[in-house]
């Protein structure tokens, strides 16, 4: 085992486990750019937490263990830490009405409109077997957006 990757994962897990963790405190409303900015932070760690579990699956298929680990670890950082206090800060979530009705705007922008945009500009650029994965990840998201509208129409009403 690389000792240097396993004192970077530990310090890592030293890390996560002494670091405050409390969202910013509460106050006046966030401003329109704060909001912007908190938005465009949860992304990206959102999109780092799943590389980093990707690349761990791939160190850990190539037999070193240990960089698997550093990247587990800084994935858990990634989405259980900085995504969580954004999220946190940015009040995200509420009532289960309001978060299903957010999913479904979500999934079906994704399922009507971006995801066959995007299948018709592979198409168009000669990447068929990428626009054949859009169309079907559309499908998927419409699937998704149905299990959220099943679910809305089952919470009792007030």
């Amino acid at each position: 085992m690389n000792r240097s990757l396993f004192a970077a994962a530990a310090s890592v897990a030293a890390f996560v486990s002494t670091s405050a963790i409390a969202a910013p405190p509460e106050g006046k409303p966030l401003s329109a750019q704060t909001r912007a900015n908190l938005e465009a932070a949860m992304h990206g760690e959102a999109y780092a937490n799943l590389k980093y579990l990707r690349y761990a699956d791939q160190a850990q298929a190539a037999g070193k263990p240990a960089l698997a680990t550093l990247f587990r670890a800084s994935a858990n950082i990634e989405a259980n830490e900085h995504f969580d206090r954004e999220a946190q800060a940015l009040q995200l979530g509420g009532a289960s009405s309001a978060n299903l009705e957010d999913a479904m705007a979500g999934e079906h922008y994704e399922n009507v409109t971006m995801y066959v945009t995007f299948a018709k500009q592979a198409e168009a650029d000669g990447d068929a077997k990428v626009a054949a994965m859009f169309r079907q990840i559309a499908v998927d998201e419409g699937t998704h957006y149905d299990a959220y509208k099943a679910a809305l129409a089952k919470l009792p009403r007030r």
